[in-house]
């Protein structure tokens, strides 16, 4: 048999193997993507009613201190509002109230640990990279907080500043898994090693599209302390013990959790996702490479199958 048969079985055949890899991928892809997807919806639900309730809290405190200052609160004067006077000293102002300069950012970072994820990693380390250089341009300082060994290998290749790392995070990610993480990116900030936060990372949109983000999660902006909230904060009656800023300075530390927690789930889920529909092009790509493979050693099969009839009919004809 010709040498060019014998590559071309052996090229079908690797082909055919690499397929059911790629496959097999794309199914434990498909199943991380399921079970990512319906542990952030519950995420989300439980997000949102954490949200509602700080704001809640946060509207009543408020309120009650400007009214005691008869002073009244309008849309125009709320970015006036001094949570100093409001709150004093303490984790509640220092978590929602801007600082005065902002001489370094932090960002915490969520990339994967291996590749055979389509873009995922390239757009992350991509839109990263634009961020740090408009910090440069500011003469800001930029500090990672890498999730994940590619975003890892990358900014410590290219002399970023890593003060924090973690490789290793499970696919299908849990609170508590999750909980050093953030517990690290929030004493940072507290202990000013950074002046703002932001968690960057791809948002899951659907199966077959992301987005990239990049969230401020401290100081804590994404609170709706408003007129329109104070006044439904009256019609709602609760009950609060000890006392409203004692909750609150246990609740804001668990609403930051909370957020960069679901930040960190939300890639996950668009990591699985692109890894499905990666392997889903290489498994379709292979089986197109199997057809036209197949095609070139029908041709060749036939070419060395006239080649014989060929020199038969030359021999029977020289014998006559």
């Amino acid at each position: 048999m010709p040498a060019s048969l014998l590559e071309l079985k052996k090229r079908i055949a690797s082909v055919k193997q690499t397929s059911k890899i790629t496959e097999a991928m794309h199914m434990v892809s498909a199943a991380k993507l399921n079970q990512t997807e319906k542990r952030d919806k519950g995420y989300q639900e439980y997000n949102r009613l954490l949200h509602q309730t700080v704001s809640r809290l946060m509207s009543a405190s408020v309120i009650n201190h400007l009214n005691k200052a008869n002073y009244r609160l309008t849309q125009d004067n709320i970015d006036s509002i001094d949570y100093d006077d409001v709150f004093g000293m303490g984790i509640i102002s220092d978590m929602i109230k801007p600082r005065a300069e902002v001489h370094s950012v932090g960002y915490l970072v969520v990339t994967g640990d291996r590749g055979l994820v389509g873009s995922y990693n390239s757009s992350v380390i991509k839109q990263m990279m634009s961020l740090v250089a408009d910090d440069k341009l500011q003469g800001r300082e930029s500090k990672i907080l890498s999730i994940g060994s590619v975003g890892s290998q990358f900014f410590k290749k290219n002399n970023l500043n890593v003060v924090y790392e973690k490789d290793g995070v499970s696919d299908v990610p849990t609170f508590k898994e999750t909980l050093p993480i953030v517990s690290t990116a929030i004493k940072m900030y507290l202990n000013g090693v950074y002046d703002e936060l932001y968690v960057c990372y791809t948002h899951h949109v659907n199966s077959l599209s992301s987005a990239f983000r990049a969230e401020k999660m401290l100081p804590i902006v994404d609170l709706d302390i408003d007129t329109a909230e104070a006044k439904e904060s009256k019609k709602i009656e609760f009950e609060v013990a000890p006392d409203i800023d004692s909750v609150l300075a246990t609740l804001l530390p668990q609403f930051a959790r909370a957020e960069i927690y679901g930040a960190i789930l939300d890639a996950k889920t668009a990591e699985h996702a692109s890894s499905m529909t990666a392997m889903k092009s290489a498994t379709d790509n292979a089986k197109d490479l199997v057809s036209s493979l197949s095609l070139q050693m029908n041709r060749a099969r036939q070419a060395q199958i006239t080649t014989e009839l060929t020199e038969i009919v030359s021999g029977a004809n020289a014998l006559e």
